[in-house]
């Protein structure tokens, strides 16, 4: 019982879809099926389950202290009433999910304890109708933040953007232990959705009138998918989807800024939308959402329009990271090409929630682009959202500071919490998944999607396979994969093969081109004997009848390569940034002497770059690049050695 549930657990986030042109269900591996053995994510992962996620449940005090309240006040002790927030509820919720989803890493006993008192305190704050939002139920409500009456302000309330997260700890907690007590606090509030919003008959809210409106910040959509997934009753799928068909349709804005139409993707019919536009995380959010209900539907009436906009962000609204939201004070896209780096905003929450989108379009159309944006986007402006010691955080993701600005929503440097702590619990859940991309799979196909230290087993159609990958991934770009299947079994192996390994640019959508044309060459064998493969949709695909110990070793170039910007983007004329594999490297000023402003490339060569791993303190283990006179650090890296210094990833060539 206990492995189906957590299959399910593991789809319910990413789903399992058709391919766009065959037949083929690609399925991907669940993150607590796959074990790290060794390297980058292994580390990552052990500081992650020791520092962040019990750091994140001691910061959460001040949202329990809230339901504390609430209940109490609901009790009949109004001397209690929790400060008005319209959001804080939902931080709660998502430190929630990332506990349960550690369960499924290791027990812990006092985390799971943690959950259950705090699912309490939420099930006590929660109106008899299933309604729950503290502030309108206390009667402590800021009107222009939240509305007058609940809902009456769906736009800006966050109110169904809270349940959302509830929804998705619920659903994440019910899979790590079997418990539903959370579950069921959800499944009340999601039938009360159901009935204000689409059906109406209740005098309390709208004068009984079924509200029909879209909410502000996109993320119940996904939340409604996990609930479909886990308890296979299809209103919640219906529900949404009729969010997703709503929007644009019954409500436009029609103010400036946070109050327009495109702030919230409401500008038109999502449909009909063709652009990334308005405020990053909520648009990052709905492509996801609808990726996941074609998926679930198997309707794909959004295709269209998840192709279009795919294709309008990676070709003219992503960072060289993977960021997303070039314009700070919208927290949202500007124009086509405004990519400004000092002033960037690339909230967190948007790299993860471009992660997830890519993800899923991987999942319903099979093709590796999808993963080479993921990739870039978890590696670089995800992966800088979290300290080293899994303990600070950036909210805002530059790709320059000039050691005055403060960025970080008042910090120059990293923060341990925020006011609005949506960005901590979100990179946090999002690396607790990671063991997921790894490995996908068809009837007769294995899928080699991210590349690290890691074993598994695959139940393909003719029998499971056993397989353990050896890798120093994203230094070294050579893995080695061991195949064990249970018998003899001819089926297919699909190694990924990087758009920065494969081609003249270092990411899908040709915006980032290298500056130089050089061939290298993808070696692959199969037993140490170097092999032919066919190259579909960017997977190197191997077809052989396997057997016990067969090993694949798969060797993707790695060198320094200098990158250049498209000229449409104005910021970055006359200037290159530099990667490697799959990782974008920026110049810190510790490491520089003086202010990484003043570094240039001019006259440098990618020959000359002498790559060698860090030898000691915080940044031990990390592989950094040495020019003849500037010396560069992996982007996630940086500000691990002191806050207010200058840092740049795109440096001058002239």
């Amino acid at each position: 019982m206990k492995k189906t549930i957590w299959l399910c657990a593991f789809s319910l986030l990413w789903g399992c879809s058709k391919n766009e042109t065959a037949t083929e269900k690609i399925i991907p591996v669940p993150f607590n099926e796959v074990s790290l053995t060794e390297g980058f994510w292994k580390d990552r992962m052990k500081t992650e389950l020791d520092v962040t996620v019990p750091f994140s449940i001691r910061q959460s005090e001040p949202a329990i202290d809230r339901f504390r309240q609430a209940a109490a006040y609901l009790a009949g002790d109004t001397t209690q009433v929790p400060v008005p927030h319209r959001f804080i509820s939902s931080d709660l919720y998502k430190v929630m999910e990332g506990a349960a989803y550690s369960l499924m890493h290791e027990a812990n006993p006092e985390i799971e304890k943690f959950i259950d008192e705090t699912a309490s305190l939420i099930g006590a704050a929660q109106e008899e109708d299933g309604y729950l939002y503290l502030s309108h139920s206390c009667n402590n409500v800021r009107p222009h933040e939240m509305g007058e009456k609940p809902y009456s302000y769906i736009l800006h309330s966050h109110e169904l953007y809270n349940v959302g997260h509830l929804y998705e700890a619920a659903v994440a907690y019910y899979q790590a232990t079997g418990k539903d007590n959370l579950l069921k606090i959800a499944i009340k509030s999601a039938q009360h959705v159901n009935k204000v919003i689409f059906e109406g008959g209740d005098p309390k809210y709208n004068d009984g009138k079924p509200i029909m409106q879209a909410p502000g910040h996109e993320e119940i959509e996904l939340a409604l998918c996990k609930l479909y997934r886990v308890t296979q009753d299809p209103l919640y799928l219906d529900m949404a989807k009729k969010f997703l068909d709503i929007r644009g349709v019954t409500y436009q804005p029609d103010g400036e800024k946070h109050n327009s139409s495109t702030y919230a993707q409401q500008h038109a019919p999502v449909k009909e939308q063709t652009e990334a536009v308005g405020h990053a995380v909520r648009a990052a959010y709905l492509y996801t959402a609808m990726a996941q209900v074609d998926a679930l539907t198997g309707l794909n009436e959004y295709e269209k329009a998840l192709h279009a906009i795919w294709g309008n962000l990676v070709t003219t609204r992503m960072h060289i990271t993977g960021g997303l939201g070039a314009i700070a004070g919208l927290e949202g896209f500007g124009a086509p090409y405004e990519l400004p780096n000092l002033t960037a905003y690339n909230e967190t929450c948007a790299a993860v929630a471009n992660v997830f989108f890519n993800q899923g379009l991987f999942l319903n159309y099979g093709d590796a682009k999808y993963l080479d944006i993921a990739e870039i986007s978890l590696f670089n402006n995800a992966l800088a959202g979290i300290s080293l010691e899994g303990n600070k955080f950036f909210y805002v993701n530059p790709l320059e500071a000039d050691g005055e600005r403060r960025f970080n929503h008042g910090n120059g440097g990293r923060s341990e919490w925020f006011y609005c702590a949506c960005c901590p619990p979100n990179i946090s859940r999002l690396m607790l998944h990671v063991p997921g991309y790894m490995y996908a799979y068809s009837d007769d196909k294995i899928y080699i999607t991210l590349y690290g230290g890691s074993k598994t087993t695959i139940p393909l159609k003719e029998g499971k396979v056993g397989l353990k990958q050896t890798s120093n991934y994203p230094f070294e770009g050579n893995s080695r994969i061991i195949l064990n299947p249970e018998k003899e079994n001819e089926f297919k192996v699909a190694l990924r093969i990087p758009t920065w390994a494969s081609s003249k640019h270092f990411a899908p959508g040709e915006l980032y081109p290298y500056k130089e044309d050089t061939a290298n060459d993808i070696i692959i064998k199969v037993n140490d004997e170097e092999v032919d493969y066919r190259l579909e949709k960017g997977f190197a695909i191997i077809e052989r009848k396997w057997k016990t110990n067969d090993a694949i070793d798969i060797q993707l170039p790695m060198p320094v390569r200098f990158v250049n910007s498209k000229p449409e983007v104005a910021e970055n004329i006359g200037k290159t940034s530099v990667t490697r594999g799959p990782l974008v490297y920026c110049a810190e000023e510790i490491d520089n002497n003086f202010p990484t402003q003043q570094l240039s490339l001019k006259d440098m060569q990618e020959s000359q770059a002498v790559i060698t791993p860090i030898e000691e303190g915080i940044m031990q283990g990390i592989y950094q690049i040495q020019l003849p006179s500037v010396k560069l650090i992996p982007y996630y890296s940086w500000c691990n050695r002191g806050d207010n210094r200058t840092m740049s990833v795109w440096i001058g060539n002239e």
